[in-house]
């Protein structure tokens, strides 16, 4: 049993002692310590951290790349996308504008004059002003008729409108 506890005391000051080394040299590489190092011992504290600092710079860089990588990559998508939508507004524009187009000549065909001609079969069109004479109870008088377009009825001063 002394032989286990003896064991046992054994590693732990071997542990003990690593950390020590270990926490002094965190130390000297944090810059702090530094009066009981020698000459050679500044140097070469003075190369480790030049190393690392090479390594850490290296690792920077490489991580920089790639983000600027997955950055361009992304761009890059968003360009295709972009170009697709475009595609589909134009696709939908034209087939909008063929949609009209064929409506208009639709409209154009079924009537060979423009619609603001057309009359309805139960209403004739009367331009002008007419004075015509109706007897009404036994007496004659003037009657004013009025035009009639699109089954609307025009008083008589629009009718000296649009005969100028």
């Amino acid at each position: 049993m002394r032989t286990i506890q003896g064991n046992w005391h054994q590693e732990y000051g071997k542990l003990k002692a690593k950390i020590e080394v270990l926490s002094k040299s965190q130390r000297h590489l944090m810059g702090e310590q530094l009066d009981s190092l020698s000459h050679k011992e500044l140097q070469q504290l003075e190369n480790q951290l030049d190393n690392s600092l090479k390594h850490i710079r290296s690792r920077k860089n490489q991580v920089v790349f790639d983000s600027i990588t997955e950055l361009q990559r992304k761009e890059k998508a968003l360009q295709e996308q972009n170009k697709s939508l475009e595609k589909q507004i134009l696709e939908k524009q034209k087939a909008k504008a063929l949609t009209q187009q064929a409506h208009w000549e639709q409209a154009q065909t079924s009537s060979s004059s423009p619609p603001f001609l057309l009359a309805d079969a139960n209403h004739t069109l009367n331009i002008g002003c007419y004075q015509g004479r109706a007897t009404i109870g036994g007496e004659e008088e003037a009657v004013e008729v009025q035009a009639q377009i699109y089954g609307s009825i025009l008083p008589p001063w629009m009718l000296n409108h649009l005969n100028g």
